[in-house]
């Protein structure tokens, strides 16, 4: 059974495991497997709670840290007590030594020392897939099955190698091979395989930055399959260019409830949004709702409606201000602004609050808007949950 290290040795017993995994990782002991594995999963986690507090990792690197983390984490708690397993997950750590916002590389090259061991790793994650032996595009990266030609994750590894061509490139490719190999067996027992999801949203991540408008400063489609899914609109044409979206993975499905991104620019444009839906093919408007970093809100729909309201669960009925508007409630478009009142009167509501969003139509009939499924809901939230989300999206950048 392995022991904990403490963290303060990580860097230099880090840099011997990629060494050992970039030559041959067949070659080492059940007892140094373990040891490795807590190496990984340590780093990983530090870099995860690093970067609740720093804007650190773009959305494939924080996928890839994910994956990996959760793959390690069956092995480990199952090898070790559970006292062990707690003390190998290093993620309040990395939340603390970073609690006060983005360190300076040149006075803590420690802790960035870590970070940069994570990246190395999460990198050589992304482009597993392209290495395998057996065909990628018959092994899914889900429960629904979804799968991508070799094509595109050649792609994504090529994307992931651009960081190492340096002296770090033979580790990289020997980390890339190493994970192929987890791929490769869980592609051969069950078809599936988690890992692949890092890749995935690395090609996620440059495809829809590349449909933002023009003049938004981001690059262009390197080609994939990904190039011009619908969700490009809603997220890049919504809120532009970004480099990481929190959440679950969802591959190429849109995602209810609040969806959060940390933009490539910082500024008081909207960081994150819900989509509202109504019954029926053109049975009436939808959308989405957009927060603001200041406190404001926008809706902006497909769909033509007389009017919005916010309900709030302390009584409170706030009516948004029609900036546009034209055609039908199916057929149509409009644009809704809370008022500035509004939105300093919303500063001094509980947490607790809870929101809900209705529509008028021609006839004055007030609807609530849903959310998104087969059987929606009734969009609500919390005022809690959208500041959450906001100071998630606005943590510090390094500079």
């Amino acid at each position: 059974m392995i022991n904990p290290k403490p963290l303060s040795i990580l860097p230099i017993a880090l840099a011997a495991v990629l060494t050992a995994a970039a030559t041959d990782a067949r070659a080492q002991s059940n007892e140094e497997k373990l040891r490795s594995m807590a190496q990984f999963y340590g780093v990983a986690t530090y870099a995860l709670g690093a970067n609740e507090r720093c804007d650190l990792l773009d959305q494939g690197e924080y996928r890839g840290l994910i994956v990996l983390r959760d793959a390690l984490a069956r092995d480990l708690s199952r090898a070790t007590t559970a006292e062990i397993f707690a003390s190998l997950n290093h993620l309040p750590t990395g939340m603390k030594d970073w609690d006060k916002g983005c360190l300076s590389r040149r006075a803590h090259g420690t802790e960035w020392g870590r970070i940069d061991r994570a990246l190395l790793i999460a990198h050589a994650v992304q482009a597993a897939p392209a290495a395998i032996a057996s065909d990628p595009a018959t092994c899914a990266m889900d429960d629904y099955g979804f799968r991508l030609p070799r094509s595109d994750w050649k792609i994504a590894a090529a994307t992931a190698a651009r960081h190492h061509g340096g002296s770090d490139r033979t580790t990289f490719e020997g980390l890339q091979k190493m994970f192929a190999g987890l791929v490769e067996a869980d592609c051969a027992r069950a078809s599936t395989s988690r890992l692949m999801q890092a890749g995935f949203d690395t090609l996620w991540h440059v495809e829809d930055n590349a449909q933002a408008l023009p003049g938004a400063g981001t690059s262009a489609s390197p080609g994939s399959s990904l190039a011009g899914k619908y969700q490009s609109v809603i997220a890049v044409r919504k809120l532009g260019s970004w480099r990481l979206r929190h959440g679950p993975f969802t591959g190429d499905m849109l995602r209810d409830g609040l969806n959060s991104y940390r933009l490539a620019e910082r500024g008081d444009g909207p960081t994150a949004f819900m989509h509202l839906t109504s019954a029926g093919l053109f049975g009436g408007p939808a959308g989405q709702i957009l927060f603001r970093p200041s406190g404001g809100w926008a809706v902006h729909l497909g769909g033509n409606a007389a009017a919005i309201a916010a309900r709030l669960s302390d009584g409170t009925n706030m009516p948004l201000t029609k900036v546009a508007g034209s055609g039908s409630a199916g057929l149509g478009s409009a644009r809704f602004e809370l008022p500035t009142a509004s939105v300093a009167a919303l500063a001094d509501k509980a947490d607790a609050t809870e929101v809900q969003l209705a529509w008028q139509d021609g006839d004055g009939k007030w609807t609530p808007f849903l959310g998104l499924g087969r059987k929606p809901e009734v969009q609500k939230f919390t005022l809690g949950q959208v500041r959450q989300a906001i100071a998630w999206a606005t943590v510090p950048r390094p500079e």
